[in-house]
């Protein structure tokens, strides 16, 4: 495994037994997530912004990874804030809210927080993948859709798509389609209008295949994709804070 690239550094900062664990999207990092996390320690939490496996680093580090080995490593981060936490909140942008959603499937959380999700499931798209991978191991990306020009800078990211890793989007999103009603736990989804990297109909559709009593959507009207890092960030963080509370409150916290 290469070294972790400069500014992609998971974190760690220790509060009380209320902990958040805090995934990034595909080929992103925890930068995108840290003022997050910030925000939300100074609330005396616990958070965690894990590193999912084979992002950080290099581009062929993804590439050789699977959507499983993803999950595995959400799970190590789930186990390691159980050890000294309570109550866990599980809070993902992207693709990390689609590990999000499938790991509060399969651990016992107190709430899940989704922003921008996908749900890749079509058989076209993997069949494309799966043909691109053997071509075109690597495709350029354009720039992030972030509105805000100043956190565009601060980006920290892969800038190519590995094509083997696409596959595993399009494998996971079907895998993650058959979890979605095993979610039991309260729920809140965050969507962008403007966000041109996930289509924002993914969030109804996720949303209404959610097994939880208890879900809720928001939605954005001033930001792109990556809304922990845009224009309407501190809204973001908000919403997420007055969830958290409430789920505590309501278990008596």
């Amino acid at each position: 495994m290469s070294s972790i690239m400069p500014g992609a550094e998971p974190f760690l900062f220790r509060g009380n037994e209320v902990g958040c664990l805090l995934i990034h999207g595909f080929t992103s990092t925890p930068q995108e997530m840290r003022r997050l996390g910030e925000f939300l320690h100074r609330q005396g939490w616990t958070v965690n912004g894990m590193l999912v496996a084979g992002h950080g680093t290099r581009e062929r580090d993804l590439a050789r990874t699977s959507w499983q080995d993803w999950s595995s490593s959400v799970g190590e981060a789930m186990e390691d804030l159980a050890g000294s936490c309570r109550h866990i909140f599980v809070i993902g942008q992207s693709m990390g809210g689609a590990l999000a959603l499938h790991a509060a499937s399969h651990f016992p959380v107190s709430g899940v927080v989704a922003i921008s999700t996908p749900l890749v499931t079509d058989l076209k798209l993997l069949c494309l993948a799966q043909a691109l991978k053997v071509v075109r191991p690597y495709r350029k990306k354009g720039p992030s859709n972030i509105l805000d020009p100043e956190s565009l800078g601060l980006r920290v990211a892969y800038h190519y798509w590995p094509n083997a890793s696409n596959v595993q989007i399009v494998l996971f999103g079907r895998h993650l389609r058959g979890d979605l009603t095993k979610v039991r736990c309260p729920a809140l989804l965050i969507h962008s209008r403007q966000d041109k990297t996930v289509n924002p109909a993914m969030m109804p559709r996720i949303h209404d295949q959610l097994g939880s009593k208890q879900k809720t959507m928001v939605w954005l009207e001033n930001s792109g994709h990556v809304v922990t890092e845009d224009y309407e960030r501190e809204r973001v963080y908000a919403l997420i804070q007055d969830f958290i509370k409430a789920q505590l409150a309501s278990s008596g916290e």
